[in-house]
Protein backbone atom coordinates (compact mmCIF):
# COMPACT_ATOMS: atom_id res chain seq x y z
CA UNK A 1 0.00 0.00 0.00
CA UNK A 2 1.29 3.21 -1.14
CA UNK A 3 0.20 6.70 0.74
CA UNK A 4 0.65 9.83 -0.75
CA UNK A 5 1.26 12.93 1.47
CA UNK A 6 -1.79 15.49 0.89
CA UNK A 7 -0.94 18.79 -0.73
CA UNK A 8 -0.61 22.01 2.11
CA UNK A 9 -3.81 23.30 0.44
CA UNK A 10 -5.60 20.12 0.84
CA UNK A 11 -4.66 19.96 4.41
CA UNK A 12 -6.95 20.89 7.20
CA UNK A 13 -5.15 23.25 9.71
CA UNK A 14 -6.30 22.55 13.33
CA UNK A 15 -5.38 24.46 16.12
CA UNK A 16 -3.38 24.35 18.95
CA UNK A 17 -5.99 23.83 21.79
CA UNK A 18 -7.74 21.19 19.57
CA UNK A 19 -4.11 19.69 19.33
CA UNK A 20 -3.07 19.60 23.01
CA UNK A 21 -6.68 18.33 23.78
CA UNK A 22 -6.42 15.19 21.93
CA UNK A 23 -2.96 14.79 22.72
CA UNK A 24 -2.27 16.31 26.03
CA UNK A 25 0.96 14.59 27.32
CA UNK A 26 5.06 14.78 25.59
CA UNK A 27 5.03 11.41 23.47
CA UNK A 28 8.68 11.84 23.61
CA UNK A 29 8.80 10.97 27.62
CA UNK A 30 6.04 8.62 28.30
CA UNK A 31 4.08 11.69 28.74
CA UNK A 32 5.88 12.19 31.98
CA UNK A 33 5.23 15.85 31.38
CA UNK A 34 2.03 17.83 29.71
CA UNK A 35 2.62 18.71 26.32
CA UNK A 36 3.58 22.17 25.67
CA UNK A 37 5.14 22.52 22.14
CA UNK A 38 3.91 21.04 18.70
CA UNK A 39 6.88 19.01 17.22
CA UNK A 40 7.80 17.83 14.30
CA UNK A 41 9.49 14.72 13.20
CA UNK A 42 11.99 14.75 10.91
CA UNK A 43 12.50 18.06 11.84
CA UNK A 44 11.77 20.61 8.74
CA UNK A 45 15.36 21.71 8.76
CA UNK A 46 16.30 18.25 7.57
CA UNK A 47 14.09 18.88 4.31
CA UNK A 48 14.57 21.88 1.29
CA UNK A 49 13.28 24.91 1.92
CA UNK A 50 12.46 23.92 5.12
CA UNK A 51 9.13 22.52 3.66
CA UNK A 52 8.64 19.18 5.81
CA UNK A 53 5.70 16.68 5.24
CA UNK A 54 2.01 17.45 6.43
CA UNK A 55 0.89 15.36 9.47
CA UNK A 56 4.08 14.87 11.17
CA UNK A 57 3.53 17.26 14.45
CA UNK A 58 3.61 15.76 17.61
CA UNK A 59 3.19 16.49 21.20
CA UNK A 60 5.88 17.53 23.13
CA UNK A 61 7.12 18.70 26.38
CA UNK A 62 9.62 22.06 26.06
CA UNK A 63 12.69 19.86 27.32
CA UNK A 64 12.23 17.04 24.92
CA UNK A 65 11.41 19.21 22.22
CA UNK A 66 14.42 21.83 22.41
CA UNK A 67 17.11 18.72 23.66
CA UNK A 68 17.61 18.17 20.24
CA UNK A 69 18.07 21.16 18.63
CA UNK A 70 22.14 21.23 17.74
CA UNK A 71 21.62 17.43 16.85
CA UNK A 72 18.89 18.23 14.32
CA UNK A 73 21.28 20.92 13.25
CA UNK A 74 23.61 18.07 12.11
CA UNK A 75 21.45 15.55 10.75
CA UNK A 76 20.74 18.09 8.24
CA UNK A 77 23.62 18.67 7.38
CA UNK A 78 24.81 15.52 6.78
CA UNK A 79 21.92 14.68 5.26
CA UNK A 80 22.98 17.21 2.39
CA UNK A 81 26.36 16.07 2.44
CA UNK A 82 25.84 12.79 2.16
CA UNK A 83 22.92 12.69 -0.55
CA UNK A 84 24.26 11.16 -3.92
CA UNK A 85 21.86 13.04 -5.75
CA UNK A 86 22.00 17.04 -5.75
CA UNK A 87 18.25 17.55 -6.62
CA UNK A 88 17.73 18.55 -2.80
CA UNK A 89 20.45 21.02 -2.54
CA UNK A 90 20.30 24.26 -1.94
CA UNK A 91 23.94 26.17 -1.87
CA UNK A 92 22.52 29.07 0.60
CA UNK A 93 20.90 26.30 2.38
CA UNK A 94 23.97 24.48 2.52
CA UNK A 95 26.26 27.41 4.07
CA UNK A 96 23.97 27.87 6.62
CA UNK A 97 23.85 24.38 7.77
CA UNK A 98 28.31 24.43 7.62
CA UNK A 99 28.11 27.33 9.81
CA UNK A 100 25.76 26.26 12.29
CA UNK A 101 27.72 22.93 12.56
CA UNK A 102 30.72 24.59 12.97
CA UNK A 103 29.47 27.20 15.35
CA UNK A 104 27.19 24.37 17.35
CA UNK A 105 28.49 21.16 17.11
CA UNK A 106 32.62 21.34 15.66
CA UNK A 107 33.09 17.92 17.46
CA UNK A 108 30.58 16.60 14.76
CA UNK A 109 32.37 18.46 11.64
CA UNK A 110 33.99 15.45 9.36
CA UNK A 111 37.08 15.05 8.88
CA UNK A 112 38.81 14.00 4.89
CA UNK A 113 41.03 10.50 5.59
CA UNK A 114 43.18 11.42 3.16
CA UNK A 115 44.03 15.10 1.83
CA UNK A 116 43.77 15.43 -1.66
CA UNK A 117 47.69 15.34 -3.71
CA UNK A 118 48.78 17.93 -6.42
CA UNK A 119 48.39 14.88 -8.69
CA UNK A 120 44.82 14.20 -8.24
CA UNK A 121 43.79 18.43 -7.81
CA UNK A 122 45.54 18.03 -11.63
CA UNK A 123 43.56 14.98 -12.69
CA UNK A 124 40.46 16.48 -11.42
CA UNK A 125 38.93 13.13 -9.96
CA UNK A 126 40.06 12.23 -6.05
CA UNK A 127 40.94 8.84 -4.93
CA UNK A 128 39.28 6.69 -2.79
CA UNK A 129 40.86 7.80 -0.01
CA UNK A 130 40.56 11.11 -0.74
CA UNK A 131 36.61 10.46 -0.93
CA UNK A 132 36.64 8.67 2.43
CA UNK A 133 35.62 10.99 5.62
CA UNK A 134 36.22 9.80 8.99
CA UNK A 135 32.36 10.41 10.82
CA UNK A 136 33.91 11.58 13.78
CA UNK A 137 31.98 9.71 17.13
CA UNK A 138 29.85 12.72 18.29
CA UNK A 139 28.33 12.78 14.92
CA UNK A 140 27.53 8.97 15.15
CA UNK A 141 25.90 9.70 18.53
CA UNK A 142 23.64 12.86 17.01
CA UNK A 143 22.49 10.41 14.00
CA UNK A 144 21.56 7.40 16.62
CA UNK A 145 19.54 10.80 18.87
CA UNK A 146 17.98 11.78 15.77
CA UNK A 147 17.14 8.13 14.64
CA UNK A 148 15.64 7.44 18.16
CA UNK A 149 13.20 10.64 18.38
CA UNK A 150 12.22 9.82 14.78
CA UNK A 151 11.37 5.50 16.07
CA UNK A 152 9.32 7.23 19.11
CA UNK A 153 7.58 9.51 17.12
CA UNK A 154 6.08 7.13 14.39
CA UNK A 155 5.72 4.52 17.05
CA UNK A 156 3.17 7.39 18.64
CA UNK A 157 1.65 8.33 15.44
CA UNK A 158 1.42 4.19 14.16
CA UNK A 159 -0.58 2.60 17.49
CA UNK A 160 -1.03 5.69 19.64
CA UNK A 161 1.15 4.80 22.60
CA UNK A 162 4.33 6.02 24.06
CA UNK A 163 7.23 4.55 24.55
CA UNK A 164 8.67 4.12 28.20
CA UNK A 165 10.38 1.75 30.21
CA UNK A 166 8.45 -1.25 29.75
CA UNK A 167 10.03 -1.08 25.95
CA UNK A 168 13.24 -1.80 24.93
CA UNK A 169 14.89 -0.24 21.45
CA UNK A 170 17.00 -0.87 18.43
CA UNK A 171 18.20 2.09 16.14
CA UNK A 172 20.80 0.92 13.60
CA UNK A 173 21.85 3.18 10.57
CA UNK A 174 24.08 2.73 7.06
CA UNK A 175 25.17 5.48 4.12
CA UNK A 176 23.16 4.62 1.50
CA UNK A 177 24.80 2.46 -1.17
CA UNK A 178 27.50 0.35 1.10
CA UNK A 179 27.02 -3.44 2.02
CA UNK A 180 26.17 -2.20 5.38
CA UNK A 181 23.36 -0.80 4.27
CA UNK A 182 22.16 -4.08 2.04
CA UNK A 183 22.78 -5.80 5.18
CA UNK A 184 20.76 -4.09 7.43
CA UNK A 185 17.27 -3.59 4.37
CA UNK A 186 18.01 -7.20 4.40
CA UNK A 187 17.72 -7.96 8.40
CA UNK A 188 14.80 -5.50 8.49
CA UNK A 189 12.92 -7.53 6.02
CA UNK A 190 13.81 -10.83 8.00
CA UNK A 191 12.64 -9.04 11.15
CA UNK A 192 9.52 -8.07 9.30
CA UNK A 193 8.59 -11.65 8.21
CA UNK A 194 9.18 -12.94 11.62
CA UNK A 195 7.18 -11.33 13.51
CA UNK A 196 4.33 -11.96 11.09
CA UNK A 197 3.73 -8.25 10.31
CA UNK A 198 0.99 -8.24 7.09
CA UNK A 199 0.41 -4.98 6.20
CA UNK A 200 3.40 -2.75 5.90
CA UNK A 201 2.60 0.69 4.85
CA UNK A 202 5.14 2.40 2.67
CA UNK A 203 5.10 6.50 2.38
CA UNK A 204 6.78 8.65 0.41
CA UNK A 205 7.30 11.68 0.36
CA UNK A 206 8.51 13.45 -2.60
CA UNK A 207 11.96 10.79 -1.62
CA UNK A 208 13.31 13.26 0.79
CA UNK A 209 11.58 10.77 3.49
CA UNK A 210 10.41 7.43 2.75
CA UNK A 211 9.49 4.56 5.50
CA UNK A 212 7.70 1.55 5.77
CA UNK A 213 6.44 0.54 9.33
CA UNK A 214 5.01 -2.62 10.87
CA UNK A 215 3.55 -3.53 13.63
CA UNK A 216 1.60 -6.18 15.31
CA UNK A 217 -0.97 -5.26 17.89
CA UNK A 218 -1.00 -9.41 19.72
CA UNK A 219 2.77 -9.03 20.59
CA UNK A 220 3.69 -5.50 20.61
CA UNK A 221 6.57 -5.64 18.18
CA UNK A 222 6.48 -1.94 15.83
CA UNK A 223 9.06 -1.72 13.67
CA UNK A 224 10.19 0.72 10.92
CA UNK A 225 12.61 1.32 7.70
CA UNK A 226 13.23 4.53 6.77
CA UNK A 227 15.59 6.68 4.83
CA UNK A 228 16.41 10.76 3.63
CA UNK A 229 17.15 10.96 0.18
CA UNK A 230 20.20 8.74 -1.22
CA UNK A 231 22.30 9.57 2.08
CA UNK A 232 20.77 7.38 5.16
CA UNK A 233 18.80 4.48 5.62
CA UNK A 234 17.65 3.13 8.84
CA UNK A 235 15.92 0.50 10.65
CA UNK A 236 14.71 0.71 14.27
CA UNK A 237 12.46 -1.48 17.10
CA UNK A 238 10.50 -0.78 19.78
CA UNK A 239 8.91 -3.80 22.02
CA UNK A 240 7.98 -4.97 25.57
CA UNK A 241 11.05 -5.09 27.67
CA UNK A 242 10.94 -8.72 28.65
CA UNK A 243 10.42 -10.13 25.35
CA UNK A 244 13.75 -8.44 23.63
CA UNK A 245 15.47 -8.78 26.89
CA UNK A 246 16.78 -11.90 25.59
CA UNK A 247 18.52 -10.50 22.96
CA UNK A 248 22.49 -9.69 22.53
CA UNK A 249 24.29 -7.53 23.31
CA UNK A 250 21.31 -6.48 25.53
CA UNK A 251 18.59 -3.54 24.19
CA UNK A 252 18.31 -0.51 26.27
CA UNK A 253 14.97 0.44 27.95
CA UNK A 254 13.49 3.15 25.74
CA UNK A 255 14.63 6.18 27.65
CA UNK A 256 13.05 10.03 27.46
CA UNK A 257 14.31 11.78 24.26
CA UNK A 258 15.43 14.20 27.17
CA UNK A 259 17.40 12.35 28.88
CA UNK A 260 18.98 10.62 25.54
CA UNK A 261 19.85 13.84 24.47
CA UNK A 262 22.65 14.80 27.56
CA UNK A 263 24.63 11.61 26.55
CA UNK A 264 25.19 12.78 23.43
CA UNK A 265 28.66 13.72 24.67
CA UNK A 266 30.22 10.69 25.84
CA UNK A 267 33.21 9.58 23.17
CA UNK A 268 32.54 6.36 20.90
CA UNK A 269 34.10 4.68 18.53
CA UNK A 270 34.81 6.62 15.09
CA UNK A 271 33.36 5.44 11.59
CA UNK A 272 34.18 5.78 8.24
CA UNK A 273 32.17 6.96 5.12
CA UNK A 274 32.18 7.51 1.45
CA UNK A 275 30.39 10.33 -0.55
Amino acid sequence: MQDRPKSASRVQKVSREDFFKAHPRCCYCNGKQAACEIDHAPARICFMNKFGPQGFEFPSCSSCNRALATTEQVLAFYIRSFDQSNENLDSIEYEKLISGIVNNAPDAIPQFQQQRSSLSLMMGTPTVAERTMILPSAAKRHIELFALKILYAIYYKTTGKMAGSSNRYLVTWAQTGTPAARTMSANADAWFDQHVIGARPNVDLGEQFIYQTGYHPDHGYFGIKMSFGDSFVFFGVIGPARGLSTLRPRLSLCPSIYDAAKKVGKPKVQRRLQF
